[in-house]
């Protein structure tokens, strides 16, 4: 009888210890259905949707996995191929997670374009009319063009500038003087440009690579 009774109670504690298991289970799932955010992002970005965009997607990665876990017991890190719901929330699961990334990979470039010195309206021209950063550069430093003897103000000071950044200095005095356009033909000849002594395009882009 004694023995009996000692197999019910042990039979009764695992019971109860079993239905706190599973209760503790249920309502509190893993941590890793949370979407840790990226601190690379750009927080100012251009597109002020697209960041709240970001935000939102995030949250709502680990609030859809918490709510299918308490609510269905369906962890949708683990597909079960032989449920329906499994499949279906897994698929959800999993779009939602590629949607953040998207969105991270392109607030991420953002900040890592603007550490290079480019600025928000630069950072909407590249997405929004799909240009490499080069091209953005050559845009910003049309007004060098068609510099050549002669020629004066703040255009000629940066090219001096930047033709003193490749090779030995030349006074920078905003001067297009003989020693400029000397110093611009060289320049052209280390580049395999024909050394016309004039800032042209394809001088250009070689002096802002």
């Amino acid at each position: 009888m004694k023995r009996l009774l000692v197999i019910v109670i042990l039979i009764g504690v695992v019971a109860y210890i079993a239905v706190q298991y599973l209760k503790d289970r249920r309502f509190n799932p893993p941590s890793t259905y949370d979407y840790e955010l990226s601190e690379k992002i750009d927080t100012d970005f251009y597109n002020r949707t697209a960041l709240k965009e970001y935000y939102k997607t995030a949250l709502e990665v680990g609030a859809y996995a918490r709510s299918l876990w308490r609510n269905d017991q369906i962890d949708v890190r683990f597909i079960n191929n032989e449920d329906f719901e499994s499949t279906r929330a897994t698929a959800v699961y999993n779009e939602m997670i590629a949607t953040t990334k998207m969105l991270e990979t392109k607030l991420e470039l953002s900040a890592k374009l603007k550490s290079q010195g480019y600025s928000n309206d630069e950072v909407q021209v590249y997405f929004e009319q799909n240009l490499r950063p080069e091209d953005i550069k050559f845009e910003r430093n049309l007004h060098l063009l068609d510099l050549k003897m002669g020629a004066k103000g703040a255009a000629v000071w940066e090219l001096q500038k930047l033709l003193n950044t490749n090779a030995d200095s030349i006074p920078q005095d905003g001067i297009f003087s003989l020693i400029t356009t000397n110093r611009l033909k060289t320049f052209q000849e280390n580049n395999n440009l024909f050394p016309s002594g004039e800032v042209d395009e394809k001088t250009l882009k070689a002096l802002i690579k």
